[in-house]
């Protein structure tokens, strides 16, 4: 017989947050990382290390909102939902009272955010799959982690000793590692504004569909007139924590549509340090990540000119 596992479902964050410091209980609003990385044999309960609480209901955690310098994305926001899936977005609107505030801050998430949401698991599992988790998961492989990484992007910690902001390059620590505390949840992601004038997503996988990533990459420009203001270029899965290059990017910035590729590929190039699993091997992954990588600054070439 499995043990039997104690549960919370706060209605409140206030609640929650005392849940969590008295009971050190884990939050599960998705689960859909939780439960595999705590998974047992068949027949068997998960393995959770403690209490669990539920705070998929907690309406602070399931909004959007937009102040004067940030949008903001409620821990609880479905990947669905961020990416803009028409049926789950009207759903979720409808229980969030149809708030205009909320439908503009929705319209606003970057479309490289979108399309690493989009290409999470599987539909089903994007209805249940949140951004909190996917952060807390801290896995180099996330999607939304790399897209989120190229948007310098800052996570919203709270306790009930007050609340914390940490530039999610800052929050992942390592592979499963992150900065929360015992006693914190994850209650919002924050993403500067104004907002970038280009981002660009790949993802590369065993297949088109329902695939965990061998590869991702994710970029985000910022432009002044015909010249890039700023740029940032994440990749996904090629080392323990997602990775960025400064060096690189300080190549593109003030740069036109006659970028040096090759010149910022070789900066790149010895940062790119992935191993090899059963899903691909390190040459290939490197391979790949440069190749994308090429791929992206053209991209970027191309819409400079377009619009110069």
């Amino acid at each position: 017989m499995g043990r039997e596992m104690k549960t919370f479902r706060p209605e409140t964050l206030a609640e929650a947050l005392e849940i969590r410091a008295a009971e050190n209980a884990v939050p599960l609003a998705g689960g859909t990382d939780l439960m595999v990385r705590y998974r047992a044999m068949n027949g068997l309960g998960p393995r959770v290390p403690g209490p669990v609480m539920f705070v998929d209901g907690i309406r602070e955690l399931r909004g959007a909102d937009m102040t004067p310098s940030a949008l903001v994305l409620g821990a609880s926001l479905p990947m669905a939902v961020i990416a803009g899936d028409p049926g789950r977005r009207a759903a979720w609107e409808g229980n969030l009272d149809d708030n205009p505030v909320v439908e503009g801050a929705l319209d606003a998430i970057p479309g490289v955010l979108r399309e690493a949401a989009a290409s999470v698991g599987a539909p089903g599992l994007r209805n249940r799959a949140v951004l909190a988790g996917n952060l807390a998961n801290a896995s180099p492989a996330g999607d939304t982690v790399a897209a989120l990484y190229a948007l310098d992007a800052a996570v919203v910690l709270q306790s009930v000793r007050g609340e914390r902001v940490e530039p999610v390059s800052d929050f992942v620590t390592g592979p499963g590692q992150t900065v929360l505390r015992d006693d914190e949840i994850i209650t919002s992601v924050r993403i500067p504004l104004p907002p970038v004038d280009w981002s660009w997503w790949r993802k590369v996988g065993t297949r088109k569909a329902n695939a965990l990533t061998k590869v991702s990459v994710a970029a985000a420009a910022r432009f002044h007139g015909t010249q890039v203001a700023s740029f940032a270029l994440a990749f996904g899965a090629v080392g323990p924590t997602v990775i960025r290059v400064p060096e690189a990017e300080a190549l593109i910035r003030g740069a036109g549509a006659r970028i040096e590729s090759d010149a910022v590929l070789d900066i790149i190039r010895p940062h790119i340090r992935p191993i090899d699993d059963q899903r691909s091997t390190a040459e290939y992954r490197r391979t790949v990540a440069l190749n994308i990588a090429g791929e992206a600054l053209g991209r970027l070439a191309d819409r400079i000119k377009e619009t110069s």
